[in-house]
């Protein structure tokens, strides 16, 4: 049997599997209960897209649909802005199936009642703040708000929530960031007392996580004793059901990886074991030590404390189980060298009663300014039994003066959401970016701040990597207590771009003293156009188009494979412009072209063999929706003819409707095709003129499928003149090449 026949079988058999067992457990009840107690869980995701619950779901099937316990999942949008792997349909049509495909596919792992909250799907973003203003500003949050006390889950897991990912994901995991420390408030939604909604407050959040971040681990290799495969492969068949998004095409069974599901416990209000083996432990399940019902929290007064200074950090307890503690001992560990002192003394504490201890805590003045966890205990008696556990905080010592990169706009942003909710010590996973031009001088700022009762004054070392200087001898002067921004200009040549790359991310740090601030410095490609008296005919034969050239190769990768050689998949481009027209020309290197998008289905150049070019005329953009993104497929099912469209900003569609004026041609050649782009400034945001500088990025689509079905999903690598894995390519203005238009 081929595996495709196979797993949709075992789709059919576990549908009937979790439905069974969905009627054993919350479908049945005897006696009164409320209408809140039956829609009461234990544990939650939340998510922006239908498949976001990808990274959480063979967790879920072992405490759900193997050990009893109940969850469910919220899904803020219905997928619709995503692609179609199966179909013609687009918008909300696509949004129902992509939602029935979540549904079948949560069922298999035991969650039988999920959530859609129904917001906009649009286009590719990067953009936090534009997804919220997409979503009609931050009244979304309530909504994930009241699904939390109504469902009352005591842990909850999201997605990461700061820059580097998908914006709708990073929305949706500070909802969920929010809910968690906000639920429990009834100042916080107000209105919904009106409804009958009481607060509830989680005890347990968690982001999934990569293996570097992760705290916990949950095996997916062991055997699941309802669906009697292994976890791995229970997640393989149950996520067959996501075949809009081409998703079926790679899953088998067995599953060809067994890696665990990775998180990073952000925050707990409970007693937590170290090292960790379950989400729910201290929460829903009792721990080795520590009854339920315990809580349990360290709170510092702040993340950064001074080398050398006392900070007052607090440990609660509360009891919440029906019996007494008594003897109730709390206290503080701390690393070698530390000191704390207001250690209490034991104390009962009745059911319901809250005891809190706050210690003046001194880390050393040599302490490294790294991420420093603080370890809250508590140790009573409950009748004769000894019972103890501990929670942990962190913190950061730092001297009295410090200097750092200046973020940009979207990593400064989210870390003061970060610091707003307590979550500041997990921005540590998220480097300062700092955009740099290759051939020019760019101007980076270093924040410097004076926490002493002196004046503070001394030199800026820069560490910088082959081909980048800094411009004279950077130096700060700062009276007691005082900050400033002090601008550096480094210049950045060639030299510093990796072998056979048009840009490059390099590690940069600036040191004062001993403290030493790293940031990641991506290298961007800077050039020159010219202006054409002549307008080039748009043919697809660039020899009449004169500007000026790059070349993109193999090693520009930022998706998936990388090409086998310049012949599998390469380009050299051509840019000019004049008053009307930007103009683009491609000799495209490609051994084997795909033809397989339908004339009247030109959309998502992502699917097949295309060329992308994104503009940002005003290069201070901060998303897409203040740019131009054109794209074309050189031919179709129809034959060797470029379609060009707009795909990924504010106005999107076939070019004849969204950018009128807009040219596209292509020309099938013996090792590859070219193609020529006309794209008007009429159709951007705002018109540049002569000697300004625009943001302007090309990016290559490859899909070498011979025969490829009509419509089908078949990219294999992505090139581009600024490639950037994470997105950037295409979603973060500020990271593609800086184009001049010459006088």
């Amino acid at each position: 049997m081929s595996r495709t026949p196979m797993i949709r079988s075992v789709l059919t058999l576990f549908t009937a599997l979790a439905c069974t067992a969905a009627a054993q457990s919350s479908g049945s009840y005897t006696g009164s209960v409320s209408g809140v107690d039956l829609m009461d869980v234990d544990m939650m995701f939340i998510g922006a897209h239908p498949d976001d619950d990808s990274g959480v779901a063979a967790t879920f099937a072992r405490y759900i649909l193997d050990e009893g316990y109940k969850g469910t999942v919220i899904t803020l949008t219905g997928g619709e802005g995503g692609g179609n792997a199966t179909g013609r349909e687009t918008g909300r049509a696509l949004g129902l199936i992509r939602e029935e495909e979540e549904r079948r596919s949560l069922s298999m792992l035991g969650v039988t009642s999920p959530h859609f909250l129904g917001l906009r799907d649009f286009y590719f973003t990067l953009s936090a703040p534009e997804t919220e203003q997409k979503w009609g500003g931050p009244a979304f949050v309530c909504d994930v708000v009241r699904l939390v006390r109504l469902r009352r889950p005591e842990v909850l897991v999201t997605m990461w929530p700061g820059p580097g990912t998908h914006g709708q994901h990073q929305m949706a995991a500070r909802a969920a960031t929010l809910a968690y420390t906000h639920a429990g408030d009834p100042a916080y939604c107000p209105d919904q007392v009106a409804e009958g909604v009481q607060p509830f407050t989680p005890l347990k959040l968690y982001y999934t996580a990569g293996e570097a971040d992760a705290t916990v681990g949950i095996p997916t290799d062991t055997v699941s004793r309802t669906a009697r495969i292994r976890y791995a492969d229970l997640k393989s068949v149950a996520q067959f059901n996501y075949r809009s998004q081409g998703w079926d095409a790679n899953l088998t069974l067995p599953a060809k990886t067994t890696p665990p599901e990775q998180f990073m416990l952000v925050s707990a209000r409970v007693p937590v074991q170290t090292p960790e083996t379950s989400l729910l432990t201290g929460a829903v399940q009792r721990s080795a030590t520590s009854p339920t019902g315990v809580r349990l929290s360290v709170t510092p007064e702040a993340y950064e404390v001074g080398q050398g200074r006392a900070t007052p950090v607090t440990v609660q307890v509360t009891n919440t189980t029906a019996q007494p503690l008594t003897a109730v001992q709390l206290d503080l560990q701390l690393p070698a060298g530390w000191t704390a002192t207001g250690r209490p003394a034991p104390r009962p504490l009745s059911p319901g009663e809250t005891a809190s201890a706050t210690f003046q805590v001194t880390p050393p003045a040599t302490a490294p300014a790294d991420r420093t966890p603080l370890t809250g205990t508590f140790a009573a008696l409950q009748g004769t039994q000894p019972v103890s556990g501990q929670n942990a905080a962190f913190v950061r010592p730092v001297p009295a003066v410090v200097a750092s990169f200046a973020p940009t706009f979207d990593v400064a942003a989210y870390q003061t959401f970060a610091r707003d909710t307590g979550t500041e010590w997990v921005t540590g996973a998220l480097p300062t970016r700092l955009p740099v031009v290759v051939g020019r001088t760019t101007a980076v700022t270093v924040n410097v701040t004076n926490r002493s009762a002196a004046r503070a004054e001394g030199p800026l070392t820069l560490e910088l990597p082959t081909g980048v200087t800094v411009v004279g001898s950077p130096t700060y002067a700062l009276d007691a207590g005082q900050s400033a921004a002090v601008p550096v200009q480094l210049q950045v040549t060639p030299a510093a771009l990796p072998p056979g790359r048009q840009s490059g991310l390099l590690p940069v740090s600036v040191t004062t003293g001993a403290f030493k601030a790293t940031a990641n410095l991506y290298v961007l490609p800077g050039l020159t156009i010219p202006r054409v008296g002549t307008p080039p005919v748009i043919d697809g034969n660039v020899a009449d188009l004169t500007g000026a050239d790059v070349s993109i190769g193999p090693d520009d990768l930022w998706w998936r494979a990388k090409p086998e050689s310049p012949a599998d998949a390469s380009a050299r481009v051509t840019l000019a412009y004049d008053d009307q027209y930007l103009y683009v020309g491609l000799t495209v290197q490609d051994e084997l072209v795909a033809c397989n998008i339908a004339p009247d289905d030109v959309k998502a150049q992502l699917r097949s063999d295309a060329i992308g070019i994104t503009v940002a005329p005003d290069r201070t953009s901060q998303d897409t929706s203040t740019t131009l993104q054109a794209a074309a497929f050189p031919c179709t099912t129809a034959g060797f003819q470029a379609r060009g469209f707009r795909d990924a900003d504010a106005k999107q569609g076939p070019m004849e409707d969204t950018a009128p004026g807009m040219q596209v041609a292509s020309v099938k050649q013996a090792d590859g095709y070219s193609i020529e782009f006309r794209l008007p400034w009429a159709a951007m945001p705002s018109t540049p003129k002569a000697g300004d500088t625009i943001g302007l990025n090309v990016v290559l689509y490859d899909g070498d499928t011979k025969d490829a079905r009509v419509g089908a999903n078949i990219s294999q690598s992505g090139l581009a003149w600024a490639s950037f894995s994470w997105g950037g390519k295409q979603a973060l203005p500020y990271l593609w090449p800086q184009v001049t238009l010459g006088r």
